[in-house]
């Protein structure tokens, strides 16, 4: 049963804050939505003003600055988001015993593991990118006594910048496709992970867990699954990440598994191959705009 009233997201208008409106599962209870410019959590005079009008029973951050390499080139900023924005929010969430559940990533680990990374191994970041939602973690885990750290990966939708719509453009641009081989982890669809989300709110969900959907791939497979999906006749080239020269070091290995969401009687999200096709589907449904 879903028993808030109020709810309130940050980066509401973001892929992942477009997913959890949609799948917002009660219309008996109120959803804010909020994102730049009127909530930037780097200011705190924007951000304690809706917690003490809304007064929400749960706060969603879902915002964040998940560009990898526009975090390795410009930490300042990376860290200014993902740590102090999350510390200023955590902060309010804390004077007003608010629970806070704060969205997380994969690229906390190192990805120099054999197997997948469940919630009980130890964190140890390779970019800033990392290490600035590490931090983030540790503030929310410090100062706000009823939190939910959720770390998800390769999260993906019909709409916003993702690696499906990326691949599906580059299939309609150009007559071959190079792809990573070399890194491996768990794609996840976005409606499916908000779906995921208010799960773990409506169980009152505290600590952290790794939410993804069932399965993990190469980024080359996934691209491959992508335009097979979509119907393309474009062929798919593997390559090293080295050959790409980008300024941040990605997990090789970091597909994310549970060990958590059974205690709370919650089954895991479904394979990402179905999530995919309904992904594809609904982009060329609304005509292909990711193309």
């Amino acid at each position: 049963m879903f028993h808030v009233k109020h709810v309130l997201v940050t980066g509401g208008r973001g892929m992942l804050g477009t997913a959890v409106a949609q799948r917002f599962p009660s219309s008996e209870a109120e959803l804010l939505l909020l994102d730049l410019p009127e909530l930037d959590v780097t200011r705190p005079e924007t951000v304690a003003p809706p917690l003490h009008s809304f007064r929400p029973d749960v706060v969603i951050h879902c915002a964040a600055m998940t560009n990898v390499d526009g975090c390795e080139t410009d930490p300042n900023a990376a860290y200014r988001v993902n740590a102090y924005g999350t510390f200023v929010l955590a902060a309010e969430c804390a004077e007003r015993q608010v629970p806070l559940i704060y969205i997380s990533t994969d690229f906390v680990f190192d990805g120099q593991r054999d197997g997948p990374y469940t919630e009980g191994d130890p964190p140890s970041p390779i970019s800033t990118y990392g290490w600035s939602k590490l931090l983030g973690e540790e503030v929310v885990s410090r100062l706000v006594a009823r939190h939910c750290i959720v770390r998800t990966a390769w999260t993906f939708a019909p709409w916003g910048h993702n690696f499906v719509r990326s691949i599906l453009r580059a299939a309609r641009e150009r007559p071959e496709l190079q792809v990573v081989d070399d890194q491996v982890g768990s794609p996840t669809y976005a409606p499916d992970l908000a779906e995921g989300l208010w799960r773990l709110t409506a169980a009152q969900a505290e600590g952290t867990f790794h939410l993804t959907n069932a399965g993990a791939v190469s980024r080359y497979e996934f691209a491959r699954e992508i335009v097979a999906a979509a119907g393309l006749d474009v062929p798919v080239r593997p390559i090293k990440s080295a050959d790409l020269n980008h300024p941040a070091r990605r997990p090789a290995f970091a597909p994310l598994v549970s060990s958590r969401l059974a205690d709370l009687g919650l089954a895991p999200l479904r394979p990402y191959q179905e999530a995919l096709a309904e992904c594809v589907a609904l982009i060329k449904a609304r005509g292909g705009d990711a193309f």
